[in-house]
Parts: structure tokens; sequence; C-alpha cells
């Protein structure tokens, strides 16, 4: 358990942030996952996985740790990201590799000792394996991708405003919780206490599936994963479970309510009247599924926790659903 204690200053300075070629590695743990919804966007096209981004494989295993120098922090564009990563001291890369599990599947090679050495032609092969799996593999994602990130940023905002600090802290993810000053995350087998003194906390959604906290960072930050409900309603993943139990229109009016919206904009984004569109979101509120608050003249709905939750159950494969059921059992 990581525990971070937090002060008024720290408070203060939360701010929401953009994921952006931090992502790439956490990206390759994701799509090692058959379960995430990143996966199966990547299946849904060719889901051919290129030859000379292999070298990733051995680097992040498909659970656990990722090594942070894959990461740069706040970096738009492949290019720097790949400099950066080509810069990182040997010591660093032999320190981080020996904290991730060894895959079974894709064992640790003699390339990866070089890599650690710092040897400049391994160094080099990394950056061609980092471009070829940018370019074929999240390139083509970039748009879903992008809107995933903004649906999310856009929720948590509205959340913030509307609901306060704790509330979003501990909305973010089971194995994240806020009370009376410390943040515990369950990252892993990490088992730590930092105070973050004044240097606030930026929170930031992610590909990758667990949450974590990079301290290493400029600036200390709380990753955890988007919401699968989130990743299914931007991919217009076709309902199934929703669509029975609510009817087509109010199961848009959920999928549409991922995003806070006004009872006039509802009726616009799923072309129904005004009156309907209040029928709707108060049928989903009286359900639990739907929250609704004042705003001047306008009355605001936004998804519950418990609304996002129907909408992953419901989009969820029925072969996903039979391998849950059984776990459970």
């Amino acid at each position: 358990m990581l525990r971070l204690r937090m002060n008024l200053e720290d408070l203060a300075h939360i701010r929401l942030g953009r994921p952006r070629m931090c992502e790439l590695p956490v990206s390759v743990q994701a799509i090692q996952q058959v379960s995430h919804p990143y996966q199966r966007l990547w299946r849904s096209g060719p889901a051919v996985f290129p030859r000379r981004a292999r070298r990733l494989l051995e680097l992040v295993p498909a659970h656990g740790d990722v090594p942070l120098f894959l990461a740069p922090e706040m970096v738009d564009g492949i290019d720097e990201a790949i400099d950066i990563v080509q810069s990182t001291p040997a010591a660093r890369i032999r320190a981080e590799m020996g904290a991730v599990p060894t895959s079974t599947r894709h064992r640790r090679s003699s390339w990866v000792d070089d890599l650690c050495r710092g040897r400049v032609e391994t160094l080099r092969e990394l950056g061609t394996a980092m471009r070829a799996y940018h370019d074929q593999v999240m390139a083509p994602l970039s748009l879903i991708h992008t809107r995933v990130v903004a649906t999310e940023l856009s929720r948590r905002s509205h959340q913030l405003a509307t609901e306060g600090i704790a509330a979003m802290l501990n909305d973010l993810h089971p194995s994240i919780r806020w009370r009376s000053g410390l943040l515990e995350v369950a990252a892993g087998p990490v088992c730590a206490d930092v105070d973050l003194s004044g240097r606030g906390l930026r929170v930031m959604p992610s590909v990758w599936p667990r949450p974590g906290v990079a301290l290493g960072w400029s600036q200390p930050t709380l990753v955890y994963p988007i919401p699968h409900a989130i990743w299914l309603a931007e991919a217009n993943t076709t309902y199934d479970g929703a669509v029975a139990a609510l009817g087509e229109t109010r199961a848009a009016v959920l999928q549409t309510l991922v995003q806070a919206h006004t009872t006039t904009t509802l009726a616009g984004a799923v072309s129904i009247s005004l009156s309907s569109a209040s029928a709707h979101a108060a049928a989903l509120r009286r359900a639990g599924l739907v929250n609704s608050r004042r705003d001047g003249q306008a009355m605001v709905h936004y998804l519950t926790p418990l609304g996002l939750e129907v909408l992953t159950a419901s989009k969820q494969p029925i072969s996903d659903r039979a391998v849950d059921a059984g776990k459970q059992r």
C-alpha cells in the first residue's frame, strides 16, 4: 500500500492531467490482456503486432510494474519520447528492469542485458521498436483514445466542481481511497509513506489496467484506469443488455450521459423531445443510474458509478460474462 500524505497546499494543487506519450508502455501491457478494451479495439483491426516492435514485449510484462523510463513525462511527440528514452542512464534502466517481473511467454534475452548496460546499438533498436509500435498500433487507435480521454476528463472535471475533491478521489478506482489527509493507493507490492509537502498531485486517466503513482516525475502523478464503460461508449460498441433492459432510447440516453448534459443538450444528442429527455433522465435517476442537479435555470444530468457499471456489464461479451461468473463460483 502506498500512502500519500497531503496538506491543504497539496489539495489546492490537485489538477487533472492528459496522458501523452507516457501511454506507450502501459498500452503495451493493456494490449497483452484479453479482457482490456484497448486490446479489443486493436483486435477489431488488422491486429498484427509489428515485428520490429517485439522487443517491447521483453520489457513490458502482461501484468505488474512497467519500467517508468519508457514513459517520459508530458511528452507529446514520438520523436521527443524516443530521444528521452535513449538518453536514459544505464543505472536507471538496470534498476527499473530489476523490478519488472519476467514474463513466461517473453523471457528476458541477452538483448535486455545489453540494454541495461546502455549499449548504443541496443538503445537504437529500442527506438525503432517504439516508433514501429506507435505508428502501427497507437496511431490507428489515437482518435478513439483521444475521445475516451476527453470524455473521462470532462466527467471528472464536472465531478470535481459539483461534488468536491474527496468524492472524486474516492470514485477513481476501488484501490484508491482518500480519508483524513491520506490518499491510499494499492499499487502492487509497493509499501511506503510519502509526504507530498505541498508539491500537489496530478490526477491522470490512463490505458494502464491498474492504479499507480509516478513519484519520480517533476509533478507527482496518480494514474488510474479509465473505466471500461467509457471505452465501450466512445468506441460505439452496440448495446445488448442495456437495450434489452431499458429499451433502445433509454439505453441511448444512458450512453450519452457518460458526459454531463443539460436536458436540452441531451434531447439534441439523442434526437428526442425535451419532455422525453426529461422523462428518461428522471426514470434513470429513480433507478440510481443517473444524478441530476440544477445549474441556474438548467438541469444537468450525469451518470452515477452504478450507471457506469451497468454500461460495462451490458456491453461485456457473453463469453467474458461466463468466465466472470465462473470465477465468482
